[in-house]
């Protein structure tokens, strides 16, 4: 994996999600495009499988840094880091290249993390569970659909980002 061509798409799905790129609402509100976490997943699913969970890691970072400072810094760091292990380890079972695959296992992480960052919302700062669960899944929904054409996307970029999805991993 090369970290600093990683380092530039990190820098542009950052951008894309602070812009509310192809957000359905007028506002810019919700549902919106996950791009920070959509680009964990796809990490976890076709990286290197100790390089992913730094990935996943390094996208949870700059997901709390541009959040606006709303929620405790860290929230989005970890669930995103324990997202892409479990990914990581579940990746060698399911059709990765599959675009049914790509936005089941999607819609399912990205669930999984609006849970993880609500449980940890709710602990660390006392409010409604639904509050933040709410918009997160309706995003979920959104997101799963968008995440084969990004897979596709930043698939044509996999000689750029140096990892090869065919090759053989071992355990």
């Amino acid at each position: 994996m090369r970290w600093i061509t990683f380092s530039i798409l990190l820098y542009v799905c950052a951008a894309l999600q602070v812009t509310h790129f192809l957000t359905l609402s007028a506002h810019g509100s919700y549902p919106a495009i996950q791009y920070l976490p959509l680009l964990a997943i796809f990490y976890a699913l076709f990286a290197d499988e100790k390089s992913a969970p730094l990935a996943g890691f390094a996208c949870g970072i700059l997901y709390d840094l541009t959040s606006g400072g709303m929620i405790p810094f860290g929230t989005q760091a970890v669930p995103l880091a324990l997202l892409t292990l479990l990914v990581v380890r579940i990746r060698m079972s399911i059709f990765r290249e599959r675009v049914i695959s790509q936005i089941v296992i999607s819609f399912v992480a990205l669930l999984f993390f609006a849970l993880l960052v609500a449980l940890l919302s709710w602990l660390l700062l006392g409010g409604g569970l639904w509050a933040a669960f709410g918009p997160m899944s309706a995003n979920a929904v959104y997101s799963a659909f968008a995440a084969p054409l990004l897979f596709r996307l930043w698939m044509l970029l996999k000689g750029f980002l140096g990892f090869d999805p065919h090759r053989h991993r071992s355990r």
